[in-house]
């Protein structure tokens, strides 16, 4: 069995890293993060 994270984002610069790094990266095999049209600097991090 594969465990996925999707993380939906809008605007989520301030808080993306801190959420990205409270996954448990032992048990998740793959993030996936879509964007919906952020207008900060969401897709650069």
């Amino acid at each position: 069995m594969s465990v996925v994270v999707i993380m939906p984002a809008y605007n989520a610069a301030k808080t993306l890293e801190v959420t990205y790094a409270s996954i448990p990266k032992d048990c998740v095999d793959k993030i996936i993060l879509t964007d919906d049209v952020s207008k900060d600097e969401t897709v650069e991090i």
